[in-house]
């Protein structure tokens, strides 16, 4: 079906809250976040997935949506072009041209360089450097932000370690404007046969040659909301690859399922979506708080982007441990994983995620002094903030600033 004729169909449903009018434009509406979770999920992942004007890097609402190419949050910056290894300035916003992407080792989370020179892997029986990572990955995984997040970060130099640690020393508190996004993407390798079924990509190698990929996991993370608002999405034929672990968590999507059990495994119709490879994408589930109400703890898990973890996943409460901190006079971050006695899984092989309601005591402590410290500052659930390097050159903290954090 057309868009304008699917528009007008969904325009039409009573059950639909929210406003397809114009469904290129980025939504920002914390009462839709709230109380139509699901619906706007999908309005996010069709206004940032939309075909992207290589002149203006924003939606061509000119083009239809599912058209070849790339989507307006492969537009912005990656991750790696704001957290640089020698902690500079980035300088001004300048997305990329989603056309001609960034080069492999910056776009794509991959080693530290200085882990690169120690890394190896196995050829014809011989123990050889790794020359390139991206090639040896089974997965490739990359993080984007829009202008609103990436803005923010560069004014107050949260680029690097150190900035991050004055935010620390001088009790800044780190908070995101309204309208900050970010997108964790997960791609695999694939063949040109099952591009039909995928959003994809093509990846130049350090030897020059090209590989397509298909994206099988996206995170969503939007300010729309004190806490902000989640949403994760799979490519529907996950659970059926060889590697996959299957989907631990039952998906919960009200919007495509209304009639159904909310993990009726559907796509929503009259959206746009129906024959394109978007119809391919299945909305595993969104967050706004941390507890039900009945005050159990919201897991929510992508088996592409929480393998190992999915049982006890919570993306809210996880990055609600995104910080920054002093132990023993060096720069540290609350671990993403929960190793405690209590946290540790039956299964060896499983790794255990936090979840529920975040805890005081991740935070603060009593210090040498007996008085009660912060050792923790809170970076407003942006995970990325954890890729910043210490600037060239400087030193992280002095032993002034030492004693006052301890």
């Amino acid at each position: 079906m057309p868009m304008l004729a699917a528009l007008a169909v969904l325009a039409a449903n009573p059950a639909v809250a929210l406003d397809w009018r114009a469904p290129w434009s980025e939504p920002q509406d914390a009462a839709a976040a709230a109380n139509h979770s699901d619906e706007y999920a999908w309005r996010l992942f069709v206004a940032l997935n939309w075909p992207a004007s290589p002149v203006t890097r924003t939606a061509d609402r000119t083009t239809r949506f599912g058209a070849d190419r790339p989507g307006v949050w492969e537009s912005w910056q990656s991750a790696g072009d704001v957290y640089l290894e020698d902690g500079r300035d980035p300088g001004p916003w300048a997305p990329g041209d989603p056309a001609h992407p960034a080069a492999p080792e910056r776009r794509f989370e991959t080693l530290s360089l200085q882990d690169l020179l120690k890394a190896r892997h196995i050829v014809d029986g011989i123990m050889v450097p790794l020359a390139d990572p991206i090639a040896a990955a089974k997965r490739l995984t990359e993080i984007r932000m829009n202008r609103q997040t990436y803005e923010f970060i560069r004014a107050r130099e949260l680029y690097n370690l150190d900035g991050q640690i004055r935010a620390l020393t001088e009790n800044r508190t780190v908070s995101f404007p309204y309208g900050a996004k970010e997108v964790k993407a997960k791609w695999r390798r694939i063949s040109q046969s099952e591009s039909s079924r995928y959003h994809t990509t093509l990846v130049t190698l350090a030897d020059g040659t090209q590989r397509l990929y298909g994206l099988t996991g996206l995170h969503i993370v939007s300010k729309d909301l004190p806490h902000w608002f989640w949403a994760t999405f799979e490519q529907v034929d996950n659970p059926l690859l060889p590697d996959s672990e299957g989907w631990q968590l039952p998906s919960k999507d009200r919007f495509s399922c209304p009639a159904a059990a909310a993990d009726c495994n559907r796509a929503p119709r009259n959206i746009g979506l129906e024959g394109t490879v978007w119809q391919y994408y299945r909305l595993r589930g969104t967050l706004t708080g941390y507890v039900d109400s009945k005050g159990r703890p919201e897991l929510l898990a992508n088996s592409e982007l929480e393998t190992g973890l999915q049982k006890t996943a919570s993306c809210i409460t996880c990055h609600s441990r995104a910080s920054i901190g002093v132990i023993a006079g060096a720069p540290a971050r609350l671990p993403i994983f929960d190793s405690s006695p209590s946290g540790a899984p039956a299964d060896a092989r499983e790794r255990r995620g936090f979840s529920g309601l975040p805890l005081a005591e991740w935070y603060e402590g009593v210090g040498a002094d007996g008085q009660m410290r912060r050792f923790f500052r809170p970076l407003d659930f942006v995970w990325s903030l954890s890729q910043a390097k210490s600037l060239k050159g400087s030193a992280h903290i002095d032993r002034d600033t030492v004693g006052r954090l301890q």
